[in-house]
């Protein structure tokens, strides 16, 4: 795995400055801009108070308990979140919440906190600009509600005598700890950024309905899912998506290393097309990068937000191997029983660490 050769090999990488600027004597080749990261209302966790709940019997509760004192001073979070008004942060608690139970859903693990709350275990969030967040973990010997299959973890909102506040949770597959810590990791900085939906929602991307990274997740850390971890202080901490460096057409996901080159593809027509039922449309897919590089894999999968699926598509690619200012084709269908309006999309995952590119189409 992508993940296990990066923590053999990548070293204690340190958080530096956000983004690399392309190879001075290599040219990019044309591409439609990266996505915009906006802010909405703006509301963050500006100065998080990090709670963290485990259960009894869970053999990593040190090793999370040690995460989040190391993750809150860390540099990859005042640096992967200062663009976004995030800042300092404070790991407030950590706590066993007794034994596990057999089985979890999302509204179990809500009710659960809200119980911890109520009985005095934890802190209460504040009732005014609260800034706690209570971070769980699953362990593996919990079975998962069917909301909570496949999920490796989540953030959400939840609320108690009338104040809302979010918490995020990591689900341990079992897999290792640098697993658990980079999902953790995750969900924290994608709640620390957006910590509420609307109308007190934070920073994501947001581009209009015609726009097929609508159909994608597209919080800071979702946006750079897939890409290797960066180590720091022992722990595994995942690449967060920065505004300021894709807007200039530099490396995106931050913390970065010297050396490193982003590469994609971008898809012509970029927008949302219009597809009869039993229909199909052809895309061109040109990949691009910001240095030289050998050609590199594209596969596709469904977009987390397609009204159809990878099978209902049939997905054609005219090859699988690209490289900058190279050219394939991707074929999307429409299934014939498909009804008017159904939108399906894709995600085109580049090379290994899986670089997302949007494309999608509405049926007429």
């Amino acid at each position: 795995m992508a993940l296990s050769a990066c923590l053999c090999a990548c070293g204690d990488n340190q958080a530096g400055a956000p983004g690399l600027e392309p190879d001075a004597g290599f040219t990019p080749a044309p591409h439609a801009p990266l996505p915009t990261v906006k802010a909405h209302s703006g509301i963050v966790l500006s100065a998080m108070q990090l709670v963290t709940i485990t259960y009894a019997g869970y053999a990593a509760t040190p090793d999370v308990a040690a995460f989040g004192d190391a993750m809150v001073a860390s540099t990859w979070y005042r640096t992967t979140g200062a663009e976004y008004g995030v800042f300092a942060a404070r790991h407030r608690q950590q706590i066993v919440a007794g034994e596990p139970p057999a089985m979890l859903d999302r509204n179990q693990i809500a009710a659960q906190i809200v119980h911890l709350i109520d009985q005095g275990t934890v802190i209460p969030p504040d009732a005014v600009g609260n800034q706690v967040l209570y971070m769980l973990y699953v362990p593996p010997s919990v079975a998962l509600g069917s909301d909570l299959v496949g999920t490796r973890g989540y953030h959400d909102m939840a609320t108690r005598a009338g104040v809302r506040f979010p918490i995020a949770v990591a689900i341990d597959d079992g897999t290792g700890l640098a697993t658990t810590t980079t999902r953790a990791a995750h969900q924290v900085i994608d709640a620390a950024t957006d910590p509420y939906p609307r109308p007190n929602d934070g920073y994501y991307a947001d581009p209009p309905q015609t726009d097929p990274w609508s159909l994608l997740r597209r919080e800071v850390a979702d946006l750079c899912e897939g890409e290797d971890v960066v180590l720091e202080g022992g722990f595994a901490f995942p690449r967060v998506y920065s505004n300021v460096a894709a807007s200039a057409s530099m490396t995106p996901c931050t913390p970065v290393r010297p050396g490193d080159a982003w590469y994609d593809v971008t898809a012509d027509p970029p927008q949302i097309q219009t597809v009869a039922p039993g229909g199909s449309f052809k895309f061109r897919l040109t990949g691009w990068s910001t240095g030289p590089l050998p050609s590199w894999s594209v596969r596709i999968r469904a977009a987390a937000s397609s009204m159809l699926s990878f099978d209902e598509m049939r997905p054609e690619l005219s090859s699988d191997l690209i490289n900058n200012g190279q050219t394939v084709t991707l074929i999307l269908h429409a299934p014939l029983e498909a009804a008017p309006g159904t939108t399906g999309g894709v995600a085109v995952l580049s090379g290994a660490n899986e670089h997302l590119w949007a494309v999608g189409f509405v049926v007429r």
